[in-house]
């Protein structure tokens, strides 16, 4: 961790000098802009009182440094924003690390209480998502939730794998890919309505006289503004403005539809066509992944920057000089969409792909972060055997190494459910969110915490967090039964999967819980599933007697010594023996 902490403090400092740098020049562009205008000006007063061909070069070589000293200043300032936005990326990292919080998006839109993402903290503030988030658009966004709530093919995950551990070691291009996506950030709002369009059929391309007037009218156009000029009568370039917007007024409808569907878009397509064309620096190495991104990056790229310039053109066709002159003139409002009918019949099959390029491109540079930053994290190994589950020095990966405990695990081989008792605050629901949500990582193709992790891929069923429902009119019992049925349900239609139970039956008599969940316990058994079952009904602890080697008994304990509670944290075989209940009343003086 010192390393990577040193790395975000040099690459902070650097950025911060090369501001300063680039600062002092962008006062001094500025002068120089102000000297070449004032002798610009001085010239052209000085024409005024005769002409020489001295003033004339003068004016004209002020003219063209006050020009080059715009430009140069807008290319500084432009640097200047891009580095602006690096240092808020880097300053944001370093925080994530020294205290866990995170600029970006935490992800509580995609917190439907449905699924295990509710019960593992996969999304809102603090989760998962929250902590892996450097998305700055919508696609990029929802592939990473997208991601985490859907585990990957096998062959997905390692190609994955292979990607975000090459991909990590190219850092800086990842940062700078971060901080210019956040730096041109939009409205997180999709193109659907582009692509819709998209599928639609050309309508004006099917007209071959509307192609021949295309060109016609412009040249007619020039001829009559010559005349117009020489005889000083302008009556037929009236004519001809009447008769361009009747022919833009012919496909009115058509084209408006398709320019509503544009209309703001020339943001959001310079940000992704940036972001694609950016990605065509990094390396792939041995990455099979990273090599098909970047080959389609490169001709998305062009492509879409295309787009982008037509979307700029349609946005500036409402302004008065299109109005008056570009569209009944030059058929401004048809050259448009005849540039886009000939974008759509090249290019519109791969829209949407590129679209999710995107997005795809922004969930590698998520995980690269997370890959460069947790270097001892292992690399996930996918087991060939049926319902196998194996870790060491398993931790919590959203819990500071300094304060967690690592923890061993073996399941499938062949104990398949575990019974876990131990008091409150010893540890059993963290344990049971460390391994949901490190599997939830190894299924995405990201590192986990742990030295070693084999698992064979499962889905991820549990119930650890129940919430009523007034809306419904649901009492937590209910509820709970509900979400108990619901797991059963999708076990059933599942090759494999990961049950994480904790402490079911609460709002029933403890006779009732004791026999509701012993028998939820033996369905369990019965089904194609590794359980992790968490209880305090040490009862339950007897049913290992009567399934040897299918179900074990294992505990987190609370430790008394010299009149102090404390827990160690560490899961250990057999049922759990001390209570803290009446220990933490009396010292509280409740009774």
């Amino acid at each position: 961790m010192p390393a990577i902490v040193q790395h975000y403090q040099y690459r902070i400092s650097s950025t911060q000098t090369q501001l300063s740098l680039l600062k002092k020049r962008i006062s001094l562009v500025a002068l120089l802009r102000l000297a070449c205008f004032l002798v610009a000006a001085g010239m052209v007063y000085q024409l005024f009182h005769g002409i020489s061909s001295v003033k004339v070069f003068v004016a004209l070589l002020g003219l063209a440094g006050f020009l080059a000293s715009i430009s140069w200043f807008v290319n500084l300032q432009n640097k200047q924003a891009a580095l602006k936005s690096l240092l808020e990326v880097l300053k944001n990292e370093l925080l994530c690390l020294e205290a866990g919080t995170n600029l970006f998006d935490n992800g509580a839109g995609y917190e439907d209480g449905q699924g295990y993402w509710s019960d593992l903290d996969i999304f809102g503030k603090g989760s998962l998502y929250h902590y892996l988030n450097r998305t700055s658009t919508i696609y990029g966004a929802q592939t990473l939730a997208a991601q985490l709530k859907t585990p990957l093919e096998p062959a997905d995950i390692i190609q994955h794998q292979i990607a975000v551990a090459n991909y990590a070691q190219q850092i800086q291009l990842v940062e700078t890919m971060i901080a210019a996506s956040r730096q041109r950030k939009t409205a997180l709002v999709s193109l659907d309505k582009v692509a819709d369009w998209l599928k639609t059929k050309n309508q004006l391309q099917e007209k071959k006289w509307l192609q021949l007037l295309r060109y016609l009218i412009p040249v007619l156009n020039l001829f009559l503004l010559i005349h117009a000029l020489i005889s000083s009568n302008p009556s037929l370039l009236g004519l001809s403005f009447v008769l361009g917007w009747i022919i833009i007024g012919i496909h009115g409808k058509y084209i408006q539809s398709g320019f509503q569907a544009f209309e703001n878009k020339q943001p959001l397509l310079q940000q992704y066509g940036w972001l694609l064309e950016k990605f065509q620096d990094v390396v792939p190495q041995d990455s099979t992944l990273l090599s098909q991104y970047k080959e389609s990056a490169q001709k998305a790229s062009v492509a879409i920057n295309e787009l982008t310039k037509l979307s700029n053109r349609i946005d500036q066709r409402l302004n008065l000089f299109a109005i008056m002159i570009f569209n009944p003139y030059l058929l401004f409002d048809i050259q448009n969409m005849w540039a886009l009918e000939n974008w759509k019949t090249k290019h519109q099959a791969d829209f949407e792909t590129w679209l999710a390029l995107v997005g795809k491109i922004e969930l590698l540079n998520c995980f690269a972060v997370y890959r460069f930053q947790h270097p001892n994290d292992c690399t996930p190994i996918i087991s060939e055997k049926p319902l196998y589950l194996s870790a060491k020095n398993l931790s919590h990966p959203l819990i500071a190494a300094s304060k967690t405990v690592a923890n061993n695990l073996v399941m499938g081989s062949p104990e398949k459910l575990f019974l876990i008792t131990g008091s409150n605050m010893s540890g059993k629901t963290t344990f049971l969110r460390a391994i949901g949500m490190n599997l939830v990582m190894a299924q995405a193709g990201l590192p986990v915490a742990a030295t070693q992790f084999e698992f064979s891929p499962m889905q991820i069923f549990s119930s650890i967090r129940i919430s009523d429902s007034l809306a419904e009119n649901t009492s937590y019992f209910m509820a709970e039964l509900k979400k108990l049925q619901a797991l059963k349900i999708g076990v059933q239609s599942s090759k494999a999967s990961l049950v994480l139970i904790d402490e079911i039956l609460r709002g029933t008599n403890s006779e009732d819980k004791y026999h509701g969940s012993a028998e939820f316990v033996k369905e369990l058994m019965a089904m194609d599933c590794l359980s992790l079952f968490a209880t305090h009904d040490l009862k339950l602890g007897a049913m290992e007697n009567e399934y040897p080697g299918i179900l074990a008994n294992y505990c987190f304990e609370s430790l008394i010594e010299n009149n102090n509670l404390y827990f160690d944290y560490t899961i250990r075989k057999g049922i759990a023996q001390n209570k803290n209940a009446s220990f933490l009343m009396k010292q509280m003086g409740i009774i």
